[in-house]
């Protein structure tokens, strides 16, 4: 992805201080794009959702171990594994 097409960072800092009264916001905001994540008045972390993340660093080599696999990459595994077991012809006679 080229720098012309990066989503622009979102406005509002959140503080890992005050991370239990701003969580909401906080995942509101990094829907809409990256948002910078303050620790001790400096930043210290950039938040985005997954598919920005897999769209600005796609790694078609990242594993997901089951305990940290987010619920949509959950729901295609389950969906390809369905469809690769009905492909099978001996599937049809159970």
């Amino acid at each position: 992805m080229d720098r012309s097409k990066l989503p622009h960072l979102q406005g509002r800092r959140f503080d890992v201080e005050t991370l239990q009264y701003d969580a909401l916001n906080l995942a509101r905001q990094a829907d809409k794009g990256p948002t910078f994540l303050r620790h001790h008045g400096r930043i210290a972390y950039v938040v985005m959702t997954q598919d920005l993340f897999d769209e600005l660093w796609p790694d078609q080599r990242r594993a997901w171990s089951v305990d940290e696999m987010p619920p949509h990459i959950l729901q295609l595994l389950e969906q390809s594994l369905k469809e690769a077991w009905t492909s099978r012809p001996e599937a049809s006679d159970v």
